[in-house]
């Protein structure tokens, strides 16, 4: 934590002040012509005094010659070509010292919150380099290419420090993408006697609580303040009582908050009045001022899951990404953990066990935790990819799988937080300007908007969606209660349909996908009966052929089938409930010959059963159902 600190002066280099302008001469050595040679010395002399752009071409322009004569420069006055290329330096010296000087004075300008060209800084505030540059009017490419120690002195130092402002340094905080301290801003606590309470209470909680909740009480303190501020008269800490309370979160309840902001306001101000209570501090009107009945009731809100459709769109164009970019949102989409998790997974996040299958282990910040889940091939391949990139770029291993890169996609401009943990406001940056940029649309037809936690809501509902129980979810997300979990499981539409076809006795295929006898009725010939199922087929130029187990939907007119006996991995195969005895007759005798492979070695068989078997249970799970199973 940083109290209050004096402002330090600027220690940087001063450059001098530029000298004063003085006549070039060079005398004539018999190279080139004499007359051109006085015409060029002239003109260079007077763009000196001009206090002109000195350049070759303009040099020449300056003395009146033919375009392209500073090609003959270079080459018939060699003499001259030098001096003027050690004039073109000597500017270059002065504008960059007459920038520098022009920087420091602005850095001190607002250092001491006497700015001229552009507002103070707030307390607690950042001088950026873009606020430098509106101060001093030097642009910040400039600012960053030609006086690196004055941005490094701006980004390194660039925080105000004041009594009512205090940083806390968070290793952790950075480790997880985010900013290297984190500000606790008390100068709109009002009044008096509730600010100096609240430094007091935020001193005694800065050792156990994190970096958040720190700041979410002082948020809550802050909102508390101002309604103590609202009252007509002055109220004294002995003023509050409960009438007084239940005013508030009447107020509250109707400003527009989120439930879970409203929530975490009132519990960090229910510690902060306990504490007064319990340290003697402040001693209120009442006691048990807040109560477990005061808490608003959780909203049902369904899971923030990204539709399939636009998961299909990122993973087509995922490629686009900066490489490392790219790999840290496969590992994020497939695994779900948190972003300040992902983040900070380290460099040997991956082990495999005896069978040669691999697992993740990362820490879990929220849970204080480690976490270990198993993961794809396809996951481990991508992971360690990313680990001899990383060896590639740094040399030695770094301590983080997804360090931040030395330069930008493109490689023409650096990263200032190169080795150190992705700034999360960047990736998130870079994943929504690819939305943009390769028009991933969402459901609605716009531009689709990623956020981080969606990620961790869509590996759960998928998990959900295939079948996974719930308690295997908890136990994968790293979940401590079953209600954790119960936000995510969500059962997505396609998932209804199925069932829903179930019970309605509608045609399935291989994979399960359903087809509606609605959308078929319309279309059938004139005299069938939509009733008959098997009539329901027979649409314009598509005739079904009968089978045992269900129906072939290849055209007649394509010819006979070419597939002997691979109706089970045909696309064309569709089947109902009344077939349901046949494919579970069929299930019970392949399990049978798969015991037998598996029994006698014969692995090439074993493979073609067991894709049989997939079929015949995708088939069967959707069209299972009491009511149809006669």
């Amino acid at each position: 934590m940083s109290s209050s600190l004096n402002i330090v002066p600027i220690t940087l280099k001063q450059e001098p002040l530029p000298k004063q302008k003085s006549v070039v001469h060079c005398d004539y050595k018999g190279q080139g012509s004499r007359e051109n040679h006085e015409k060029l010395i002239n003109a260079l002399n007077q763009m000196i005094q001009e206090d002109s752009e000195i350049m070759v071409k303009g040099v020449c322009i300056q003395a009146g010659m033919r375009i392209g004569f500073d090609n003959n420069i270079r080459k018939s006055y060699k003499d001259l070509h030098r001096i003027v290329l050690e004039q073109m330096d000597i500017q270059t010296r002065d504008r960059r010292n007459t920038e520098r000087r022009g920087l420091l004075s602005a850095l001190e300008r607002l250092r001491n919150n006497v700015p001229v060209n552009t507002d103070p800084v707030r307390a607690g505030g950042y001088i950026s380099i873009k606020k430098l540059m509106h101060e001093s009017g030097i642009h910040e490419s400039t600012i960053n290419r030609y006086h690196k120690d004055i941005c490094k002195e701006c980004t390194e130092n660039k925080r105000i420090n004041t009594d009512d402002v205090w940083f806390f340094g968070s290793e952790e905080l950075t480790l997880q993408g985010g900013s290297d301290a984190i500000k606790v801003n008390f100068s709109e606590i009002n009044p008096a006697w509730l600010k100096q309470s609240a430094k007091d209470f935020i001193k005694a909680c800065s050792a156990t609580k994190s970096s958040a909740t720190l700041v979410a009480n002082v948020h809550a303190i802050r909102m508390f303040g101002q309604d103590i501020s609202a009252s007509k008269s002055e109220l004294k800490p002995s003023d509050i009582d409960r009438t007084f309370i239940e005013n508030i979160l009447y107020r509250w309840s109707n400003k527009k908050l989120k439930w879970s902001t409203r929530k975490r306001r009132l519990a960090s101000l229910r510690q902060y009045i306990e504490w007064c209570e319990d340290t003697g501090s402040l001693v209120f009107g009442a006691v048990r001022l807040i109560r477990d009945s005061d808490y608003p009731k959780p909203e049902d809100k369904l899971p923030r899951f990204i539709p399939e459709t636009v998961m299909t769109q990122l993973n087509q164009h995922i490629d686009l990404l900066h490489p490392h970019v790219m790999r840290f949102f496969l590992v994020l989409q497939e695994v779900g953990m948190r972003i300040g998790e992902c983040c900070a997974l380290p460099f040997d996040c991956i082990y495999p066990d005896d069978q040669g299958d691999y697992f993740i282990r990362y820490y879990q910040f929220k849970m204080k935790k480690d976490h270990v889940v198993p993961i794809s091939k396809e996951l481990t391949a991508v992971i360690q990819e990313q680990q001899q990139a990383v060896r590639e770029e740094f040399g030695s291993p770094k301590e983080l799988l997804f360090p931040t890169p030395k330069m930008q996609l493109g490689g023409k401009r650096a990263y200032p937080r190169a080795g150190l943990a992705w700034s999360r406001g960047t990736l998130i940056k870079n994943l929504n300007a690819l939305a943009e940029s390769a028009n991933i649309l969402g459901p609605d037809g716009s531009v689709y908007h990623f956020t981080y936690h969606q990620f961790r809501h869509t590996t759960a509902t998928r998990m959900i969606n295939n079948g996974v129980p719930q308690h295997i979810v908890q136990r994968y997300l790293g979940h401590e209660t079953p209600a954790m979990t119960s936000t995510y499981a969500h059962i997505m539409d396609e998932t209804l349909k199925k069932e829903f076809a179930a019970f309605q006795g509608k045609m399935v295929d291989i994979n399960g996908k359903i087809y509606e006898p609605e959308d078929v009725a319309s279309t059938l010939v004139e005299g069938s009966d939509p009733d008959d199922i098997d009539a329901q087929w027979l649409k314009k130029n598509i005739a079904v052929q009968s089978l045992p187990n269900g129906l072939c939907s290849l055209p007649v007119v394509q010819g006979s089938c070419p597939h002997a006996n691979a109706c089970l991995s045909c696309p064309n195969f569709r089947t109902d409930h009344r077939y349901l005895p046949q494919h579970r007759e069929q299930l019970a005798k392949t399990e049978k010959i798969i015991a037998t492979c598996k029994a006698n070695g014969w692995q090439r068989q074993l493979e073609m059963n067991e894709s049989v078997k997939s079929s015949l249970i995708r088939i069967i799970e959707p069209l299972e159902v009491s009511g149809h199973d006669a």
